[in-house]
């Protein structure tokens, strides 16, 4: 069925849900003018073509991955062997350079979830302009993209609707987008197939179970994020190390915080240890040789002294201030290192001031730690990882240059200390209590005469009786120095003040604060009920009082 901008193709009703269907209309219309003010060229649409044979999974979020596993040409009128390199450079040529005249690709579809993988074949034929997809599953369905006067038309039996709004616009970027070749390949020194089935084989063992320990904790963070992650970057190494014959003797977890990463793989049976400056809540309900394994004890980077001379890899998962120093670590026990590099922090453990404001600040902050990771003698390997977070680019050093002398090392840590210091010499990480940032230890106070002004502030402006509106621009203007100094250097600002006030202050979009108007307490979720704990701040500060009875306000009249 040819996809087509025909809204009374959505199977959409109406009558029940007109604003989605106003929406799709909208996104049709968008669609539709673009695909008629840009004309896509023949070499544009193999390009899109050849992004969308490798790339499928960014079109299905059951897909984990696509795993090419054989490439034949069309060439003579028959089916010779050929590879992916040759594919990709096909796909690029000029159309009368081109010695064949298609490709039979066949792959696999990794799911995320299901245990079998899908078998696909992806046809190229270049005399017709199309690429077709046949999946040998029902869940997944058939489609077709041709190029017809210099647009995609786009086939399928039954999904007009993923086909309009998934894959057009997706061939569309890519038909536009400019290929950067030196992009690190996501998951590109391990084996992809192995690493999904692991990943897949570690959440079913361990996910249920953390999940409770995260409960019982009662952890802020999100469990979510931190067990998928971490399980992710177990399977990561396990596939690695298998893969490259260099499983460690023990492992050593530098800055490991909550100690998922280290419990995985202890329980996977790979000996190793963590330590952090903090012990937290997570470490006591592991189990007793995983309890064992988890040090409470400050890495101090210049007299830093392994407990465990069995230790053969360094690992530095999100290790914060402890990044840039990894290698160096490293290189000095002359062992190899596996580092996820997140938070910016200098050698001196002060806010990394930028070497190249020409890119993002996460690419200079990962520049320098590979710049740093070659002044170490290391022969760098880089990887993207697949987890849960906006940092997944992963350094890893195997392989140290014996001819690389400690001299030189030591003498460009003195002078990066030396340019990029802030105050004294003294290298200072982080202290083992975690100062608080959020304006919970501010002079009591100083918080209610600022939220007092604040709230009158708000008022005069009159928009009616009961509330107001005002820019935060204009309400940060109108306080003083003095008035702002006793919290800015605890939360950054009179943001996080209104933010921890929400009984009294509302967020209503944009740049504007409102007077938030009492809701009684038959209409607040559970969850969000304080019963009398604390005076009602309308009935002591607000001209008109309280709008609700007594029996209505969750606070003390």
């Amino acid at each position: 069925m040819y996809a087509s901008l025909n809204t009374r193709q959505t199977n959409i009703d109406r009558s029940s849900n007109p604003s989605c269907l106003y929406l799709i209309f909208a996104i049709s219309c968008v669609t539709f003018l673009f695909d008629t003010m840009t004309a896509v060229e023949e070499a544009q649409f193999w390009q899109a073509i050849g992004i969308l044979i490798k790339n499928y999974h960014a079109l299905n979020k059951k897909i984990f991955e696509v795993v090419i596993t054989q490439v034949k040409k069309h060439q003579d009128g028959r089916l010779c062997e050929s590879s992916t390199e040759e594919l990709s450079m096909t796909l690029k040529e000029v159309p009368n350079k081109r010695t064949c005249t298609g490709f039979t690709i066949g792959f696999k579809l990794l799911p995320k979830k299901l245990a079998d993988n899908i078998l696909g074949t992806g046809t190229v034929d270049f005399e017709k302009g199309l690429y077709e997809c046949q999946f040998a599953s029902d869940s997944i369905e058939d489609f077709s993209v041709r190029l017809l006067e210099g647009q995609f038309q786009l086939e399928s039996k039954s999904n007009p609707n993923w086909l309009e709004f998934v894959l057009r616009p997706k061939l569309l970027s890519w038909s536009q987008s400019k290929q950067d070749e030196a992009k690190v390949k996501s998951l590109g020194l391990v084996n992809v197939e192995k690493y999904n089935d692991l990943y897949k084989e570690l959440k079913q063992r361990h996910s249920q179970r953390l999940l409770e320990h995260w409960k019982t904790a009662q952890e802020s963070t999100d469990p979510l994020k931190f067990i998928y992650e971490d399980l992710a970057i177990a399977a990561y190494l396990m596939v690695l190390w298998s893969q490259t014959q260099s499983e460690p003797n023990a492992f050593a977890d530098l800055g490991c915080g909550n100690g998922l990463l280290v419990h995985v793989l202890n329980a996977e049976g790979y000996k190793g240890y963590g330590y952090d400056i903090r012990k937290r809540k997570l470490w006591s309900l592991y189990p007793p040789e995983t309890q064992k394994s988890l040090i409470e004890k400050a890495v101090e980077p210049n007299n830093f002294r392994l407990d465990f001379p069995d230790v053969d890899w360094l690992i530095g998962n999100h290790s914060d201030e402890l990044s840039p120093w990894l290698p160096v670590l490293a290189a000095r026990l002359n062992i190899n290192y596996f580092l996820l590099p997140c938070c910016p922090y200098e050698l001196s453990g002060a806010k990394f001031r930028r070497r190249n404001t020409k890119i993002s600040a996460y690419q200079d902050f990962f520049k320098y730690v590979t710049q740093v990771s070659h002044e170490c003698g290391y022969e760098i390997l880089q990887d993207r990882l697949k987890i849960p977070s906006t940092k997944r680019l992963a350094l890893l050093g195997i392989k140290r240059k014996a001819s690389k002398a400690l001299e030189d090392l030591e003498y460009f840590v003195q002078e990066e200390l030396r340019k990029y210091k802030t105050g004294d010499a003294e290298i200072k990480l982080r202290e083992k209590e975690e100062s608080v940032r959020n304006c919970t230890r501010v002079d009591k106070s100083i918080i209610d005469g600022l939220v007092l002004k604040i709230f009158k502030q708000i008022l005069d402006s009159n928009e009616d009786k009961w509330s107001g509106r005002l820019p935060m621009r204009q309400i940060a203007q109108a306080l003083t120095k003095e008035e702002l100094s006793g919290i800015k250097s605890e939360c950054g600002g009179i943001k996080t003040l209104l933010r921890n006030k929400h009984e009294v202050f509302e967020f209503c979009g944009g740049d504007l604060i409102g007077i938030k108007t009492p809701k009684p307490t038959a209409a607040l979720p559970q969850s969000h009920l304080t019963i009398k704990k604390r005076s009602c701040f309308f009935k002591l500060h607000h001209p008109l009082g309280c709008p609700l009875e007594d029996a209505e306000c969750s606070f003390i009249h």
